[in-house]
């Protein structure tokens, strides 16, 4: 009967760690690298990151419909200038339904943004209809600005 037991005890302490083993680092799919925290990553991708203030996730549920539950982690950062139209938001998704969703939305809040500023800020809605919500993997990137073809691809090419 001991002996039961102790088999028993063996097998939940092998069992565990089996389990434990399969717990997966965040990586990127291709590279396995490390990915950087997204605050980090989208920093280190942009041209300008001293002259931009920190939006929070009530903010981006309220303007956009990206609820919390379907991230990971969220960046929402608009230019000291709110007239200049200079805006990024990068969401790292929980999985693909969350991503379909959040681009979505990032696509439905950039429409709406074109609109807003179509006949007021012409400056802004030029470095609108220049950008466009692009994925890779899990994450989803809107960044509008005067370089944001070349900030949205240094930041995906860490994703």
């Amino acid at each position: 009967m001991k002996n039961k037991h102790v088999f028993w005890l063996i097998g939940l302490v092998l069992l565990a760690l089996t389990l434990s083993g399969c717990q997966q680092e965040k990586t990127t799919e291709n590279t396995g690298k490390t990915a950087l925290p997204l605050r980090e990553a989208v920093e280190k991708a942009l041209t300008d990151k001293d002259g931009l203030v920190a939006y929070t996730a009530d903010d981006l549920t309220d303007l956009m419909g990206i609820l919390p539950e379907d991230y990971t982690e969220a960046l929402f950062l608009m230019g000291s200038d709110s007239l200049s139209g200079r805006e990024i938001i990068a969401v790292r998704a929980k999985d693909a339904s969350s991503l379909k969703k959040i681009t979505e939305a990032l696509n439905n809040y950039l429409t709406q943004r074109k609109q807003e500023t179509r006949n007021y800020l012409p400056d802004a809605y030029k470095l609108q209809t220049q950008t466009k919500v692009e994925t890779r993997n899990l994450t989803a990137v809107l960044i509008v600005g005067a370089h944001s073809a070349e900030e949205t691809r240094a930041f995906l090419a860490g994703e």
